[in-house]
């Protein structure tokens, strides 16, 4: 297995849950995006989107190249998560500490 998409279909579009590729930076994660905003068209989905935390920038800088653009900002959403998960940590990837939650989406339809 080279990655794998894992998506959720419902009256919002086609949420990405989770993309992971085996070596980053070989076109896999590309392919299993591109695949997943063609299964949203064929099925009258206005847009694909996703969540990602706001230290997570190596998926944020992935998907902004790849069209996707920042819709919202749940601001605290870690830092509400973390009362049910105290193992949730405080600093995220660069040291930097980890609070909200990021809405990106990409349109499917024509005026989007």
């Amino acid at each position: 297995m080279v990655g794998a998409l894992a998506y959720r279909v419902g009256a919002d579009g086609l949420e990405v849950v989770s993309l992971v590729a085996a070596t980053p930076g070989g076109g896999v994660g590309t392919a299993l995006l591109e695949a997943a905003t063609t299964t949203a068209g064929e099925a009258g989905l206005a847009r694909v989107w996703l969540i990602t935390s706001n230290d997570n920038l190596r998926a944020l800088r992935f998907y902004q190249r790849r069209g996707l653009r920042l819709v919202g900002v749940d601001r605290g959403a870690v830092d509400r998560a973390r009362r049910l998960k105290p193992e949730i940590p405080l600093v995220g990837e660069d040291g930097i500490p980890l609070h909200d939650e990021l809405v990106l989406e990409l349109r499917t339809d024509v005026d989007g």
